[in-house]
């Protein structure tokens, strides 16, 4: 117990160490403008709109009409450090505090599972893992949001383990949490709801009664958000931003790849040309862009599927790493933006034209973050569907599959999303690196043995 707590804190102050170290380097770089950029001045404007005005909106003047385009988790927690420090800087510090936590639950849910040994090398990945530690020093949701899901994952994995109802009650309770900063996650309690019949098989009756308390904490602790929905702007909803997502990531992606749009700006400025500015972050906007981008993919079934197959593929190797290490912390290398459009059509000439200008360092980044996430991808996938028909690991099948589900559904419900970058994955990649460790070690073991029988011989 004393060393599970000593590794435990050391990966937590090892990965908050390298998070505000990083976040050292951005701010000398780019002072407080850095978080003037993406998402993050949404969150803050709607953090500011709650304490100043009292209501979650996107306005920059009255009236303030109420918005649930973003869920209410992380701008109430902007809300709460604007409201005592008048300032969003120590934003920065406080997420950093929280994010740290990954590291030390990934080692837990990997001690839960498999040996020490395994446990702390996935919690010291994860510590060191670039994205994770970027996003647990921005002023975006993941560095709130993944600790969440990771703390979710351990008190299933052991209600999975030792069936003790508690476990899944705080699960529910913390799922729901989870949902509240990053509306992902709102669908996983129907993936989560047949692991809890198959712990208390035969008892159907037992199964359907715990199935039914796990369901009703999940939406009992979201129910004052829809309710607020419905009340506010006329919508059940737990966020008004899928149609808008679904434009630009999904129907966005297949304008793509058929040529009928360029850059991602493309497709931005279409989405406002259908439903105006004023209504892109409304519940009617997001209905009115759904309602487009399905029609749209209607049309173009076969595009849309060729490019959800790629990019759900693509997830696995997504990280981000060029974004952060060229253009964030400003390491000299040459390393050009490659449309996704071209891989999708594999459009092996453009790519090479694109890749002549990389130097040495730009391709070590570039291609060897890529090398390095497809190595730790088929390590994953290899570990799971080993452990899935080992025998010899019949004990912890449910938990495995479970941490997979968790895996797998943020590849299928991210779809085209996920080639945005490594923003998208950076949540599940603690829970990808415990398999891949556990991988990696059988391989090393077997390549021991053949060495020692051949020594033999």
């Amino acid at each position: 117990m004393e060393i599970r707590k000593k590794r435990f804190w050391l990966l937590y102050f090892l990965m908050l160490v390298l998070e505000l170290a990083v976040a050292v380097i951005v701010l000398r770089r780019f002072g407080f403008d850095f978080y003037q950029g993406g998402d993050s001045p949404g969150y803050m404007l709607l953090a500011k709109n709650l304490v100043e005005h009292g209501t979650l909106s996107f306005g920059g003047a009255a009236p303030y009409a109420p918005t649930n385009f973003r869920v209410p988790g992380y701008p109430l927690f902007l809300a709460v450090i604007y409201l005592i420090f008048h300032s969003f800087a120590p934003a920065i510090f406080f997420g950093a505090l929280i994010s740290a936590f990954a590291a030390p639950l990934i080692y837990l849910i990997g001690k839960e599972i498999f040996s020490e040994k395994i446990a702390f090398i996935a919690g010291f990945l994860t510590a060191i893992e670039p994205m994770g530690i970027f996003l647990g020093m921005s002023i975006l949701t993941e560095g709130v949001f993944t600790p969440v899901l990771f703390f979710f994952a351990l008190l299933f994995v052991k209600y999975l383990k030792g069936a003790r109802d508690r476990y899944l009650w705080y699960a529910a309770a913390l799922l729901a949490v989870a949902a509240l900063i990053r509306p992902i996650v709102f669908y996983f309690w129907i993936f989560a709801v047949p692991f809890i019949f198959y712990k208390t098989r035969p008892d159907w009756r037992l199964s359907l009664k715990k199935a039914l308390i796990f369901v009703a904490i999940f939406f009992v602790i979201l129910a004052p958000w829809l309710i607020r929905n419905k009340i506010a702007v006329n919508s059940w909803q737990i966020t008004g931003m899928q149609g808008y997502i679904f434009f630009i990531d999904h129907y966005g992606s297949v304008l793509r790849y058929l040529g009928q749009a360029g850059p991602l700006s493309d497709v931005q400025q279409k989405a406002l040309s259908i439903v105006g500015p004023e209504k892109v972050f409304t519940v009617e906007g997001s209905d009115t862009l759904f309602e487009y981008a399905l029609n749209g993919i209607k049309h173009h079934k076969a595009a849309y599927l060729n490019v959800y197959v790629k990019s759900v593929g693509a997830f696995f190797i997504a990280n981000g790493y060029k974004s952060l290490f060229i253009d964030i912390l400003g390491i000299p290398a040459k390393a050009p933006y490659v449309p996704f459009e071209y891989f999708l059509r594999f459009d092996f000439k453009s790519i090479a034209k694109t890749f002549a200008v990389l130097d040495f360092p730009g391709f070590l980044i570039y291609a060897g973050s890529k090398i390095v996430w497809l190595a730790i991808a088929l390590l994953f996938f290899g570990s799971f569907f080993y452990l899935l028909f080992n025998k010899n690991y019949r004990h912890i099948r449910a938990e495995i599959i479970f941490l997979a589900a968790i895996v797998f559904y943020f590849a299928l419900i991210t779809g085209p999303t996920s080639l945005g970058g490594g923003r998208t994955k950076a949540p599940v990649n603690g829970l990808i690196l415990i398999l891949a460790v556990f991988g990696a070690g059988r391989l090393m073991r077997i390549s021991k043995c053949r060495r020692s029988d051949e020594e033999k011989i």
